[in-house]
């Protein structure tokens, strides 16, 4: 059907050209044609020259990969995280760009169906009934624009058919009180070409740890997740897409960290009195209306609205964590002192997005596309650290307000220069505007205890720049099934303010980044396109980048800017479809990314500024691989299939600071799966970090000992589902 085939080609398009590397997890036969349509055009992979990842929702569902920074984790080269704590703070890096701040815009953007989520403390989130996962390595400025500087991941949704009535129901179900279920249903409209599907999730956890105080438990929390789509034909040219996504997700257990000597020992225990509760809302409306011209090009515009919020509660971390200061202020005379009792924070975020692309009918010659876009968001921030004792309390609160309006124009083409070598381009002209308000308060205890000498007053400040974000590159096909190419390519990350507590003299404003990489590549696909091999190297110039540091002497944290800095590397992947039942992938990536030039960075105990010059990137480790094995059989016995895998996933060490202090060790996790399906019914077992190893997702010292949060240990369960 017309409308079905031609939103799936838009949508998954919203990207430069692009290279599709078919690495599917283990489990899947991978090797299949896989089609895209980053240039706006239904293209195979071999055909466009840029690095990407394509993950079909098929193989997501078997390796029981349930959210987006699990399904970008799992790529070479791709790292994600937590900051501090979970859905407030994450951390996305693709070869060794990255973001750890909870302030800035996001360095990896993360568009679903079209439509950006622009709030980075929005990244976190569930996949439900996905089509799709587009992971783009490098800088994407020039079809993307602003905010991806490392790289774009699109996440593409499955799609009203209006040939299809029925839908799934699944129930999974897991070790420490996992329980989740899944239902989804399309159905036509009349028979009018409209159709419609409605899609809803919900899941809960109890977690893997818990209080010794109260004995409750801890890391747990629920999410539920829905959408509605419809699609069809206006008229015989215009075509029409509508979508409601909506999540919740509650974490009502979580906490800052456990002390490490505990998580060396192996504990699975805290004590916390009063873990924190974090709430986590994101709803996305967009329409999409598409006009097909006679002469055989299109008109696109998508219209998109969005609406996050973050709220946080309690206190979070152990008992006795800031004794010293506990006890320094009841020496005062004031009894019962508990130094941050609660650290609230709340975050609103609203955004309006409108962007209209001209694109060119399909030919052997030159392909372009060129088109307008438009960002206005209005982002609200507040922080507060409060400190308690009998009869009275003291507090602190930051409220940063930030309007954003965003205007950029592009143009993006691939011209045939002969039946070997291709000249493809594109120009991104954007202009940026902020006003930001600040505001800092304290009560009057707050000012008797003298907790306000250290933070800045309140200010105002504006921000107003332009950036242009070219690309340049060529291709060359040698011979038929070998692919090379290279090429130029920039981006641009915005500027802002700090939010959070600012200390005395430090800048509230931070400059913009801007990235500049090269990067050469291959694919190659033989033995009738059952072997598949990939391999590319980069390397990118990266300035201004924008750093979070912390000050353990007066809880500030400050944002600057390293003068300089550059990630290079590789990927290698290759992909063997043996024969119909056996298939074999393995993947690595190397990025050597490094603080260039970084003499002001913030020391960690407060003491000022300290040269961390040729340190390693936090968060990123510098190898990254994966490798799985797949077998798949029919059973003959009611037209099952049987399915078994198993893939295995290691990162090298890395740091949690920029001051390389904190150390987590390379590990590995061990991954399986097996099942049972046919056209009506599927059931699969899985195991996930199958050698219970342990190791850290968060490591921080706030100035009274290291607090860590462990990774999910060991864990099992099963899934049914039943299609109708």
């Amino acid at each position: 059907m017309k409308t079905a085939i031609g939103f799936a080609v838009l949508l998954a398009g919203v990207s430069q050209p692009v290279l599709v590397r078919a690495q599917e997890a283990a489990g899947e036969t991978v090797l299949k044609p896989i089609l895209v349509t980053a240039e706006k055009r239904t293209a195979e992979s071999k055909d466009v020259p840029a690095s990407i990842v394509v993950k079909t929702g098929e193989a997501l569902s078997l390796r029981k990969t349930k959210r987006r920074d699990d399904a970008i984790a799992a790529e070479p080269n791709a790292q994600t995280g937590a900051v501090t704590a979970k859905l407030y703070t994450s951390f996305t890096a693709i070869r060794g760009v990255g973001s750890a701040l909870i302030e800035s815009d996001p360095s990896v953007g993360i568009y679903v169906d079209g439509i950006g989520i622009g709030n980075a403390q929005a990244h976190s989130g569930t996949l439900l009934d996905v089509d799709r996962i587009e992971i783009l390595r490098g800088p994407q400025g020039t079809l993307y624009g602003r905010n991806n500087i490392a790289g774009s991941v699109n996440i593409i949704s499955n799609l009203p058919d209006p040939d299809v009535t029925g839908g799934e129901v699944g129930v999974d179900f897991g070790r420490f009180g996992t329980l989740g279920t899944t239902a989804v249903f399309n159905t036509p409209i009349g028979e009018s070409g409209w159709a419609a599907r409605g899609a809803l999730s919900a899941s809960k956890t109890d977690g893997f740890l818990h209080s010794t105080v109260d004995g409750r438990d801890l890391d747990g929390g629920k999410d539920i997740h829905g959408r509605f789509s419809v699609a069809g034909d206006i008229t015989d040219n215009l075509e029409f897409l509508g979508i409601v996504d909506v999540e919740r997700q509650v974490l009502d257990g979580e906490m800052f960290g456990m002390p490490e000597a505990d998580f060396l020992r192996g504990r699975r225990g805290v004590a916390v009195d009063d873990p924190t509760r974090i709430d986590s809302d994101l709803a996305t409306v967009s329409g999409q209306l598409t006009y097909r011209l006679d002469n055989g090009d299109s008109i696109v515009s998508i219209t998109g609205f969005q609406k996050s919020a973050v709220g946080v509660k309690g206190n979070g971390f152990p008992l006795g964590y800031f004794a010293a200061y506990d006890g320094l202020f009841q020496s005062f005379g004031f009894p019962d002192f508990r130094y941050r009792a609660e650290n609230p924070f709340d975050s609103d975020y609203r955004q309006w997005s409108q962007e209209l692309r001209y694109i060119s009918e399909d030919n052997e010659r030159f392909n372009w596309v060129a088109g307008l876009y438009g960002e206005f968001s209005e982002a609200s921030r507040i922080y507060g650290a409060n400190s308690t004792f009998t009869g009275g309390e003291a507090t602190l609160s930051t409220r940063g307000d930030t309007d954003t309006v965003s205007l950029s124009v592009f143009a993006d083409g691939t011209y045939a220069l002969n039946d070997q070598w291709k000249l493809y381009s594109g120009l991104r002209v954007g202009h940026d505007r902020k006003t930001f308000d600040y505001d800092f308060t304290a009560n009057t205890a707050a000012q008797l205890l003298g907790l306000t000498g250290t933070f800045a007053p309140g200010y105002n400040a504006k921000l107003s720049e332009t950036y242009v974000t070219p690309r340049l590159g060529l291709q060359f096909e040698p011979m038929e099934g070998l692919n090379l190419y290279g090429g130029v390519s920039s981006g641009y990350k915005s500027g802002g303010f700090n939010s959070g507590f600012v200390g005395l003299g430090d800048e509230g404003a931070y400059d913009s980044e801007r990235v500049v990489s090269y990067e050469l590549g291959l694919k190659s696909a033989t033995l009738d396109d059952r072997l598949k091999v990939e391999a590319s190297v980069f390397y990118i110039d990266w300035r201004d980048q924008q750093v979070q540091g912390f000050n353990a002497l007066t809880g500030a944290t400050p944002i600057s800017n390293a003068s300089r800095s550059e990630s290079w590397g590789g990927e290698l992947s290759v992909a063997y479809d043996v024969d119909d039942h056996w298939s074999l992938m393995a993947a690595a990536g190397y990025a050597d990314a490094t603080y260039k030039d970084f003499r002001n960075a913030r020391a960690l105990d407060g003491s000022g500024t300290v040269d961390v010059s040729g340190n390693q990137q936090q968060f990123v480790s510098r190898f990254t691989g994966s490798a799985g094995l797949a077998y798949q059989w029919e059973t003959g016995w009611h037209d099952l299939v049987g399915k078994v895998g198993v893939n295995y996933r290691y990162r090298s060490s890395y740091y949690f600071d920029v001051q390389n202090t904190i150390r987590q060790k390379g590990y590995g996790l061990l991954d399986a799966y097996a099942g049972l399906e046919n056209d009506r019914y599927a059931a699969y077992l899985f195991a996930k970090n199958i050698g219970d190893v342990d190791y850290r997702i968060v490591a921080a010292d706030l100035g009274t000992g290291r607090l860590v949060s462990p990774g999910d240990p060991l864990t099992f369960g099963g899934s049914f589902k039943v299609k109708f």
